[in-house]
C-alpha cells in the first residue's frame, strides 16, 4: 500500500498527470546498496485501524499477501463512507523488486471520477498507464538497477536492513506522478509502543522522499517489530495514523480481497 491515502491529494496528481500526458519530470536517483534481510513467508491477511481526520478517513485496511517460491503478491483494501481503495503488488520475494502493481480508488458518488493506475516493470523501461473514466494516458519511465513501488512500502520497508542511526536512499516509483524518486529511510531507534491494547518492542524507521514537493515530501514514520517477521505496527504521517489490529494466518488458498 501506498504510504499515504489522500483520496483529494490522489486525484489532483491523476488529473495532472493525466493533463501532461505523464511527462514527469527529472530527479536525481539514488545508488545506494541496501541488504533485504528477512523475507516474507507463508499467507496472512493483516488489518489495521486507520484515521485521517483531514481526509475524513476512519475505517480498517486490510493487507493479504501470499508467498509462492520466489514470487509474492500482495493486495489492500479499504471500503470507507464514500469510497473504495484497492492496491496489488507482485514482487520478487528475495529482492523485493517489482514486476507489476495495480491501484485504484471507486468513488459511490458522481462528484468524483473513478481512476486506477496500472505499472508493469517487465519490459525495459517501466510502463505506466493512468486510466480516469473515458481518458488514458500512458508513459514508460527509465528504471534504476533496484526499486520499490510505493504501494508495497508499508509491509516491505521493515525488511530492509538498516543499522541504527544509518539513512538509506531507496529509489520507489510513484505511480500517480509517473517517476522514480529516491526514499530516504532512516533507522532512528528502539522502541516498546502500546497500540490496540497490545505492547511490541519495534524498530522505528523515519522515511521522507526527496527531490519531491506537496504532501509527497511530508516525513513519515514506521514502527516494525523487532522480529524475523518486521510486521508494521503503526505508521504516521501527518494526521494520518495506521495501527495493527489483527493478524490472521489463511491458507493460500484463501480468497483475495478483490478481483481485477
Amino acid at each position: 500500500m501506498k504510504n499515504k491515502i489522500f483520496k483529494t491529494l490522489t486525484l489532483v496528481l491523476l488529473i495532472s498527470l493525466l493533463c501532461t500526458t505523464l511527462t514527469g519530470c527529472k530527479i536525481q536517483l539514488s545508488e545506494d546498496e541496501y541488504t533485504v534481510g528477512e523475507i516474507p513467508k507463508g499467507s496472512y491477511r493483516l488489518v489495521y485501524y486507520i484515521v485521517n481526520e483531514d481526509q475524513n478517513i476512519d475505517g480498517d485496511l486490510t493487507f493479504k499477501y501470499v508467498t509462492d517460491g520466489n514470487i509474492t503478491k500482495m493486495q489492500s483494501y479499504a471500503e470507507f463512507d464514500m469510497w473504495q481503495y484497492r492496491a496489488q503488488v507482485i514482487f520478487d520475494t528475495d529482492t523485493l523488486i517489482p514486476s507489476s502493481s495495480y491501484k485504484s480508488n471507486v468513488f459511490y458518488s458522481g462528484k468524483e471520477k473513478d481512476w486506477s493506475v496500472r505499472t508493469d516493470y517487465t519490459k525495459e523501461k517501466a510502463t505506466i498507464k493512468a486510466i480516469q473514466e473515458d481518458k488514458q494516458a500512458d508513459k514508460e519511465v527509465a528504471k534504476p538497477a533496484r526499486y520499490l513501488d510505493n504501494e508495497m512500502i508499508n509491509l516491505t520497508l521493515g525488511l530492509i536492513e538498516i543499522e541504527q542511526g544509518d539513512k538509506v536512499y531507496i529509489n520507489v516509483l510513484v505511480n500517480e506522478s509517473a517517476m522514480f524518486a529516491p526514499y530516504g529511510v532512516t533507522n532512528q531507534t528502539m522502541e516498546t509502543i502500546t497500540v490496540n491494547g497490545k505492547s511490541y518492542e519495534c524498530v522505528k524507521y523515519s522515511a521522507k522522499y526527496a527531490g519531491f514537493s506537496l504532501f509527497t515530501a511530508r516525513e513519515s514514520y514506521f514502527w516494525y517489530t523487532n522480529d524475523r517477521d518486521r510486521r508494521l505496527v503503526k505508521f504516521v504521517s501527518g494526521s494520518q495514523i495506521m495501527t495493527l489490529k489483527e493478524i490472521i494466518e489463511v491458507p493460500a488458498d484463501d480468497p483475495w480481497l478483490f478481483g481485477e
